[in-house]
């Protein structure tokens, strides 16, 4: 009988009970979340090959495994017990880490990198190894065997350092390129579309913040760095999201993750679930701001302007000899003792398209093809023919906010008023996290929405808003706030009434039908910046006009006739 036509003889896992009957048994080997999710990115190579089942286990021993059980299952992969999968014969593996017990699979194993290639040093009981992980004989050999019948490297930068670490396992070696970062590419034109599932608006530049784990990383050694970024850039014309890697709240929990950034997210920070999303978040992106993980390096081999927060380099945690080390050697470093906003906006300006292709492109090997030669590789182990034609292109995830319960909307802003004549210009910073400005004099007041749970921001307040309030609101409000200056309630997504305290009368400000402003409860502030830059009583201008980012909008200010 030939290999084609060889049934699958395998144990349980097939079952009597299966509707297809396949010729090959595939296992893949998640040892965490991150292994997991790139097995997941891999798989459609198999596309609708009906001769091919796929199975996937946990292998054991990882502290990074809790929730990896119901992750896959959300996934819609069949799993099976470890112990079950080491009694049954497959007829191909798949791991994406290097450590645990793959010695005892009884198939042909495919051995690829979980990231961007291969960058870190092994962790030893007092710091780091000489050997890189995924390169290392202790990982690669047992018992005198070069444990995987094929290792999958994206470039042949690996092959080089694979003969310095492990000599014996280059014969298995094949230069196979990043399939994830091809898949990356092919989704760039999909940009648009990831940014409105973010809630970005036209004009606005998303800042994506990475981190991988560790206590190297942007979140354990600057994890204040994103309440900075929220503090310095405009809410009207940035957007700051999150990405960390899944052993971040894998190991100090979820709940712990929401406590730490419940400020942040109150500020307006997006957090993007860590095992889903990140890809299409960083096509959506604009800067990246990050660390020496894979997220960082696919960021800049994208063409992203990137700014360092944190490295590896300078702990060893890095191999100095690959491309990351590099990489983080010339990008340039966010300094948080100078301006951010001028930092971000000097990185997007300055930034030249392609500027770290030299350096990314030592990792990245194979562009285009990598799918395809990963596809050749398997099929070659599974004695197979491959199918005509090419796999089938499978779409990212859309991206998304966590919902967690500590989510809410920015209630209270720190607004600067610059007025000229009768145009004013605001910038609105979150109120949660902003700082007074230590640089020239600026117009600055606070405006708070009225279900702001800070009471200290509500009696700081000179504009209070109501997304639901009455005439008599209003009134009660200026009595019981004296600093008080403007309370305002909202009467629909165009439109405000305004009570002047000072004054003691009532305006409404509109905006036109077709205007692209999205947060009406800024139109009290453009006022109020009038009122104080004019020095005014009496009279007021029937048109102001408001400049808010991208923005230019005219205000009509009527008078409310009792």
């Amino acid at each position: 009988m030939s290999g084609e036509d060889r049934p699958w003889t395998g144990g349980s896992p097939a079952g009597t009970w299966g509707t297809v009957r396949t010729r090959r048994s595939v296992l893949a080997v998640a040892r965490n979340m991150t292994s997991a999710g790139r097995l997941l990115d891999v798989l459609p190579m198999f596309g609708s090959d009906l001769r091919v089942r796929t199975l996937f286990t946990t292998v054991e021993g990882s502290a990074f495994d809790d929730g990896l059980d119901g992750y896959l299952r959300e996934a819609g992969a069949r799993t099976i017990p470890w112990a079950e999968a080491v009694a049954t014969r497959f007829d191909l593996a798949l791991a994406a880490n290097a450590n645990g017990d793959l010695h005892r699979l009884d198939a042909p194993l495919l051995l690829m990198p979980h990231g961007a290639g291969h960058n870190r040093l092994l962790r030893t009981g007092n710091g780091y190894g000489p050997e890189v992980s995924g390169l290392a004989r202790s990982q690669l050999v047992r018992d005198g065997r070069v444990v995987p019948a094929a290792i999958a490297l994206s470039h042949h930068e690996q092959l080089g350092r694979l003969a310095r670490y492990c000599p014996e396992a280059v014969t298995v070696a094949t230069v196979t390129g990043d399939p994830s970062f091809d898949r990356l590419v092919a989704h760039l034109p999909r940009r648009n579309r990831y940014r409105r599932a973010l809630g970005v608006p036209d004009g606005l530049k998303l800042v994506l913040v990475s981190s991988t784990w560790g206590e190297h990383s942007l979140y354990g050694s600057n994890g204040d760095v994103l309440s900075h970024l929220l503090a310095e850039l405009p809410l009207d014309e940035y957007r700051v999201a999150l990405v960390t890697h899944p052993n971040i709240p894998l190991h100090h929990g979820e709940l712990q993750l929401r406590l730490w950034l419940a400020r942040e997210r109150g500020a307006g920070l997006t957090v993007i679930p860590p095992e889903r999303g990140w890809q299409a978040a960083l096509i959506a992106s604009d800067v990246v701001v990050g660390d020496h993980g894979s997220v960082t390096f696919y960021g800049a081999a994208l063409g992203r302007p990137v700014l360092l927060a944190s490295s590896g380099r300078e702990t060893q945690e890095l191999d100095p000899s690959s491309p990351t080390a590099e990489l983080c050697g010339v990008l340039p470093r966010l300094d948080r003792r100078r301006g951010l906003l001028e930092q971000v906006d000097k990185a997007v300006s300055a930034h030249v398209p392609g500027a770290y292709a030299q350096v990314t492109g030592r990792t990245l090997g194979n562009l285009g093809h990598a799918g395809e030669s990963l596809r050749e590789v398997a099929y070659r182990l599974m004695d197979l023919t491959r199918p005509p034609g090419s796999a089938p292109a499978t779409p990212f995830a859309e991206p998304y906010d966590e919902p967690w319960e500590t989510e809410r909307p920015v209630a209270s802003f720190l607004v600067e008023t610059r007025a000229d004549g009768e145009t004013v210009t605001l910038r609105r910073f979150p109120a949660d996290v902003a700082r007074p400005p230590d640089e020239e004099p600026r117009e600055m007041h606070l405006a708070v929405d009225a279900e702001e749970l800070d009471l200290r921001l509500l009696e700081s307040a000179a504009v209070i808003t109501h997304r639901d309030g009455s005439p008599e609101w209003a009134w009660e409000t200026v009595r019981r706030h004296p600093g008080c200056a403007l309370a305002a309630t909202v009467i629909d997504e165009r439109r405000v009434r305004v009570l002047l305290r000072r004054e003691g009368r009532e305006v409404v400000l509109g905006l036109p039908e077709t205007s692209r402003v999205t947060d009406v409860s800024c139109l009290p502030s453009v006022l109020y910046g009038w009122l104080v830059a004019e020095r005014r009583d009496g009279e007021l201008p029937a048109t102001l006009r408001l400049r808010l980012g991208a923005v230019e909008e005219r205000v009509e200010v009527s008078p409310v006739l009792s």
